[in-house]
């Protein structure tokens, strides 16, 4: 993520360093106060019609994010939360510690 003159611009996503654009995108929407469809919930209070167009937004900033490839493979995701999981699901790599508590939990069964 870069930042100038009060700008700031999230390069691409690829398909390379997941972990590393989800966070700069996470922080980009809490900057932005449109965090909230990431939790995948509409808020208590909230009308359906105040849900869906901020659920949009925060779609079409992640969207905007993308490199064609990457946003021609998930075209057809309709809300936030769906976009993330499915792009969680095929570049997320599992680090070193979660295979290792696999493995155990695995073992110990």
């Amino acid at each position: 993520m870069a930042a100038d003159e009060g700008k700031v611009k999230i390069e691409k996503f690829d398909g390379a360093d997941f972990g590393f654009w989800t966070m700069q995108i996470e922080d980009y929407l809490y900057q932005k106060k449109l965090y909230q469809p990431l939790l995948g919930k509409q808020p208590e209070g909230m009308k359906d019609e105040d849900w869906a167009l901020l659920d949009r937004q925060a779609l079409r900033v992640i969207r905007l994010t993308l490199s064609r490839n990457i946003a021609f493979t998930i075209a057809k995701e309709k809300t936030t939360a769906s976009l993330m999981a499915t792009l969680s699901s095929m570049y997320e790599k599992p680090s070193a510690s979660n295979k290792v508590y696999l493995m155990r939990s695995l073992f110990n069964l």
